[in-house]
């Protein structure tokens, strides 16, 4: 071969693997990110654990050990290494790293490589109490359309150390982009509500580099949320999103989470945005929506904010205002069955091919999710009937 046809070679072959890239140098963080999710694709990943971090893992499984992070594109490898990760999940959802365990992974925990799409963090949910693998990513959709930050998901295959783990959706991490595309500004105090902890608790602070001191803008609402009961609601409207709370809080019962704040003050995040010195509530951690889609339209409200808001005149009034407006737009929109069928296309293929029980049950995984949002909806709409009378 002449030394010519040679550099033509070599020049395909560099062609091909910026092709094979996962996004164009020229993007944003925040164009990447969404891009990747407006395709919503399921990726192949290989996480490589050593011997020693492996054993990390199991004796401190939520602490970070260094990784190298694999990536599968159109038969090319894109590597990762100096990525960072841990374990998660909660009580129903918790595996070891030896199972099929949920993970985070940080990409610039311990080196400063590049971004995965854009993303620094994100998650890796091994969907064990929803084998739909969709409702976090539909009730997502929901709460954005309301105007309710929430994270975006895809799918994923992912193997550990070349061992196949399983069928995962691949989850949004709350970073630094997360934020500026969220909320005005990205600097301020987001806090992670923990397992069954309110605001009256020293929430951990995941982030923040606002001036107010940590804690102190928790201390605001919560003072907001115990005042006179006559002038709470416009003492809330001072430090509380209350537009996008009260859609919040109307999701969160129209889709029955069970497990999430208002109800079980579980599975959420705040951001306190110093533009604004207000709060607003982030839903997470949503695989167990429409457990009882006869659930009533005021159950109990265990989240202090929450039931603060319900306990005024304008509160209650506003919320059952938007979930007359939301119930036609979300669980009972031909558009939202729609989407489950394009899921369930994009899903089901994917999933067979790494479990085919699990494939060949797809179809009704997925209309136990639609015949639970049709149920919820007719439930709802039955007691605001009522209500009107």
């Amino acid at each position: 071969m002449s030394f010519l046809a040679r550099c033509i070679v070599v020049a395909l072959s560099l062609l091909a693997s910026f092709a094979a890239l996962p996004t164009a140098w020229s993007q944003k963080p925040g164009e990447e990110i969404d891009a990747f999710f407006k395709e919503q694709p399921i990726v192949e990943l290989n996480i490589e654990i050593g011997s020693k971090e492996m054993d990390a893992l199991r004796r401190e499984p939520r602490k970070y050990v260094r990784a190298k992070l694999i990536e599968r594109v159109k038969g090319m490898d894109v590597v990762y290494d100096g990525v960072g990760v841990h374990c998660k999940g909660a009580a129903g959802s918790f595996r070891g790293i030896d199972d099929k365990a949920g993970l985070t992974l940080n990409m610039d925990k311990f080196d400063n490589v590049k971004l995965f799409h854009g993303m620094d963090k994100f998650h890796l949910a091994n969907s064990l109490q929803d084998p739909s693998y969709i409702s976090e990513l539909v009730c997502g959709e929901m709460f954005r359309a309301a105007g309710v930050p929430a994270s975006r998901c895809a799918h994923a295959v992912v193997s550990i150390n070349g061992k196949r783990r399983g069928f995962y959706y691949l989850k949004e991490g709350y970073d630094s982009t997360f934020l500026r595309q969220n909320f005005k500004t990205r600097n301020g105090n987001f806090y992670d509500g923990g397992f069954l902890r309110d605001i009256d608790q020293p929430l951990q602070l995941v982030s923040g580099k606002e001036n107010t001191k940590p804690h102190d803008d928790l201390k605001k609402l919560l003072a907001a949320a115990r005042s006179d009961p006559k002038q709470r609601f416009a003492q809330l409207e001072k430090v509380l999103e209350m537009d996008k709370f009260i859609s919040f809080l109307a999701l969160e019962v129209m889709c029955w989470d069970w497990d999430g704040y208002p109800i079980n003050r579980n599975n959420y995040r705040m951001y306190h945005d110093p533009a604004t010195d207000k709060f607003t509530f982030i839903p997470s951690g949503m695989d167990q929506m429409f457990h009882d889609p006869n659930g009533p339209l005021f159950p109990g409200f265990n989240g202090e904010v929450a039931r603060a808001v319900m306990a005024t005149t304008e509160g209650k009034q506003r919320y059952v205002k938007r979930v007359e407006e939301l119930i036609p737009l979300t669980i009972r929109s031909e558009k939202t069955m729609k989407r489950l069928d394009e899921l369930q296309a994009k899903v089901q293929p994917a999933l067979a091919a790494v479990d085919a029980g699990a494939g060949r049950d797809y179809p009704n995984q997925v209309n136990r999710l639609r015949s639970g949002m049709q149920q919820r909806a007719k439930r709802l709409e039955e007691e605001l009937k009522k209500l009107k009378k």
